[in-house]
């Protein structure tokens, strides 16, 4: 399935009610912007321990959603650019910083169609978050933005979801069980990620995404292929939300749910 397909199921897919699941989360935006200005770190603390003071650095955050990491950035003192598909994630995401009396930018764009006049170019960071690498059927054209984004000595940081999870298993009466299909290169479609926090008489009406999942071989391929040099990778234990409902418990000490990744141009 080529990728311009792919790209405008799923910006049909994240253009309905994700506002409404962003406040149904997370309260209003002068709520949360209340919460992140009472303690910037915490919604971006894994990222700092890579980053270390962010103060006048340039940071994008691609497919950055409704921008909590961008304006937990920006409030401490990093200059910060969200690209996304969604316009009510920016809607969202320019109401938070308002609120939270910061400024970003934010650009609704296909990542892969990105005008010239944006200017991705000479960041000090490029941040890939929880989820986004399986709206692509093409991992290269992707990454190749982001090495192409970077200035000489940047670096990006991927975290997402470990294949071993999104892949592999799934929970069956308290079990986890190794059933799924951990190589298969198939496009699949699925609900909207965020169309748990809406009422179930909207969910059965929202349009469903395609995704392609990834191996963690395909991945760092890929990142090598656009000439980025990986220097860090960590496979997270001990993250209890990454994993089904229903897992059993202490399953997350056993396997890995999330992963980390650094990798530098230059």
């Amino acid at each position: 399935m080529e990728q311009k397909i792919v790209s405008h199921k799923n910006q049909e897919g994240w253009n309905q009610s994700a506002y409404q699941a962003w406040t149904n989360r997370h309260g209003s935006p002068k709520e949360f912007a209340k919460k992140l200005r009472g303690n910037p770190t915490s919604a971006v603390s894994h990222y700092l321990n890579f980053m270390g003071n962010v103060k006048g650095k340039r940071i994008a955050n691609f497919l950055g959603s409704k921008g909590n990491k961008a304006v937990s950035f920006a409030l401490l003192g990093a200059e910060v650019l969200v690209v996304d598909i969604s316009e009510d994630n920016k809607k969202y995401a320019i109401e938070l910083a308002e609120e939270a009396k910061v400024k970003i930018k934010y650009i609704v764009s296909d990542i892969l169609e990105v005008p010239d006049e944006a200017e991705l170019n000479e960041f000090d960071f490029v941040l890939l978050e929880l989820g986004v690498l399986h709206y692509f059927v093409d991992l290269f054209p992707l990454f190749k933005v982001v090495f192409d984004s970077l200035k000489q000595g940047g670096q990006f940081i991927l975290r997402d979801y470990h294949p071993f999870v999104s892949k592999l298993v799934h929970v069956e009466e308290g079990e986890m069980l190794a059933s799924g299909d951990y190589f298969s290169k198939e496009v699949v479609e699925e609900d909207v990620a965020y169309s748990i926090l809406l009422p179930e008489e909207e969910r059965s009406s929202l349009k469903k995404v395609n995704i392609r999942r990834w191996t963690l071989g395909e991945i760092v391929t890929s990142i090598s292929k656009a000439g980025l040099n990986i220097s860090y990778l960590e496979e997270e234990p001990g993250v209890s939300w990454a994993f089904p409902s229903g897992s059993p418990e202490g399953i997350e000490n056993k396997m890995p749910g999330l992963y980390t990744l650094i990798a530098k141009k230059g």
